[in-house]
């Protein structure tokens, strides 16, 4: 029987030998000729004489060989089953294990286009979807298996990550491993996204001025030559505060004349209707309208312009005005803020966004400090009136010096 110290000190001396253990039949200790330990297991199974390899010694104590040995035997007797076929089996299985770059093709070649048709997924955010993943998930993560993706593995791709960046990209990681746990390509709840910190983002709270929005105008007038169709979007888009994806998404067939009505067909809370102000009509009416494309903002009249050109372009016209760290959703944010200041409630100003909530409104309202303060102090003079609190006026003159 073999021990502990017998199999430390066998020795090959010259050629391959085989140390058989006393208590486990058909177990054994392999000693190759360059000195090399493994446990072995002989067996039977169908008639067949088998052997497989349990582990090396170095790593595997006689014990624990002894107690794989014994496992293997009576699953042989239960269910005559080859160990070498199923170990072969599993690995077989483990190569063809699908790998994060398959799951990633399926969701984007088969998941999202169907998501999309069903109304359920935006076509903007699926192609934001995909140019994340393919700058962050499948240099990082692509080779992995998806069942062997860890969550060491999720925080070493977005730790150079900061701010929202970072949280877009864990969310959508998080997003994918759950459908990857539906499509049961991994274990249930083993999502490796799940309770990594998130990075803490500060709300955006810049805004034009007048002046800035003046020396905007004259910027735009100057490229509005050089780029007619990004100038307009930016006008169209300071005058009705729209998302500028949902300015680029208009066709003319969307839009009522008579009425001054704009039909939002997709937006993030899906179809709305749009008053436009006259300014902003006066704007649609200069376009160039060709039956060839139903687009209202084109730059070669057949297909719509698309986000990319017009951020380029605001680049260079905000460059010029001389306005620092303007981002075109500004212009959304600056013409809320403008209603807010105006005296706007919170409930026209949820529709004026096209949310479902006043949670986005209340904090315009609140940003804005004049009316805040201004009703503050006139409700507060009215219940001091009422409660005899009030301070009457001093006369003209009263106080004054002689």
């Amino acid at each position: 029987m073999l021990t502990e110290r017998e199999v430390r000190d066998a020795k090959a001396e010259g050629k391959t030998r085989i140390f058989w253990d006393g208590q486990i039949r058909g177990l054994g200790l392999r000693v190759t000729a360059k000195g090399v330990k493994s446990y072995i297991l002989n067996y039977r199974v169908n008639g067949r004489e088998r052997r497989m390899t349990l582990g090396r010694a170095s790593v595997m104590s006689l014990k624990a060989a002894r107690k794989q040995a014994a496992e293997h035997l009576e699953g042989i007797r239960a269910s005559e089953l080859d160990p070498l076929e199923v170990k072969q089996e599993a690995r077989e299985r483990a190569e063809q294990a699908p790998t994060v770059v398959d799951g990633l093709d399926r969701f984007f070649n088969e998941f999202a286009p169907n998501r999309i048709k069903m109304g359920r997924l935006k076509k903007r955010t699926a192609y934001e979807y995909n140019q994340q993943a393919n700058k962050y998930l499948r240099p990082a993560l692509g080779k992995l298996k998806i069942a062997d993706v860890k969550r060491s593995d999720v925080e070493r791709m977005i730790e150079p990550l900061t701010g929202t960046i970072r949280n877009r990209v864990l969310a959508l990681t998080s997003r994918l491993f759950t459908q990857f746990e539906r499509w049961e390509l991994r274990p249930q709840h083993s999502n490796p996204a799940y309770g990594i910190d998130r990075a803490k983002e500060e709300a955006r709270d810049r805004t034009l001025d007048s002046l800035e929005l003046a020396a905007l105008s004259k910027s735009l007038n100057k490229f509005e030559n050089q780029h007619p169709v990004s100038v307009a979007v930016i006008r169209f888009a300071s005058l009705t505060g729209l998302r500028i994806g949902e300015v680029l998404s208009i066709q003319w067939e969307d839009i009522n004349w008579e009425t001054g009505l704009l039909v939002l067909r997709d937006t993030k809370t899906g179809r709305r209707v749009h008053h436009l102000p006259e300014a902003a009509l006066n704007i649609l009416n200069d376009l160039p309208h060709s039956n060839r494309c139903p687009w209202v903002f084109s730059n070669n009249g057949r297909v719509a312009t698309i986000y990319r050109t017009v951020w380029k372009h605001f680049g260079e016209i905000t460059k010029d005005a001389g306005l620092e760290n303007v981002k075109l959703h500004d212009l959304r944010r600056s013409f809320m803020t403008a209603a807010a200041a105006s005296g706007v409630g919170a409930h026209v100003l949820r529709d004026l966004l096209g949310h479902k909530t006043t949670a986005m409104a209340d904090r315009y309202v609140r940003a804005v400090g004049a009316p805040v303060r201004e009703a503050r102090e006139a409700i507060g003079a009215q219940t001091a009136i009422k409660m005899g609190l009030a301070i009457e006026e001093a006369e003209d003159g009263e106080g004054e010096g002689e």
